[in-house]
């Protein structure tokens, strides 16, 4: 069964900052991820952040991908550059 993959304003925001090769390879993600429950290799990589119901899938080429999950659907929460994250973690 494939699920339903939801996104939020800021994600489709993040979209259009991709490059074209960026972008191509998070659709790519998304596909894995409506096919949750028969891709072992994305579940592997998701995982879930402490104390949160929220999971985050890294990608090797540095994407990371903010992700709810529910019975029958996956809602995309955000999307960043590992760059990104390393920036703000910095900055603290």
């Amino acid at each position: 069964m494939r699920m339903e993959l939801r996104t939020n304003q800021s994600v489709d925001i993040a979209l259009r900052t991709l490059r074209p090769e960026e972008l191509r390879r998070v659709h790519a993600w998304f596909g894995h991820l409506k096919n949750w429950d028969n891709d072992a290799h994305v579940q592997k990589i998701s995982h879930r952040l402490p104390n949160e119901d929220v999971f985050v899938l890294t990608a090797s080429d540095g994407i990371r991908i903010f992700f709810q999950k529910d019975a029958d659907s996956i809602t995309v929460l955000d999307i960043a550059r590992k760059e990104t994250i390393d920036q703000f973690a910095e900055a603290e």
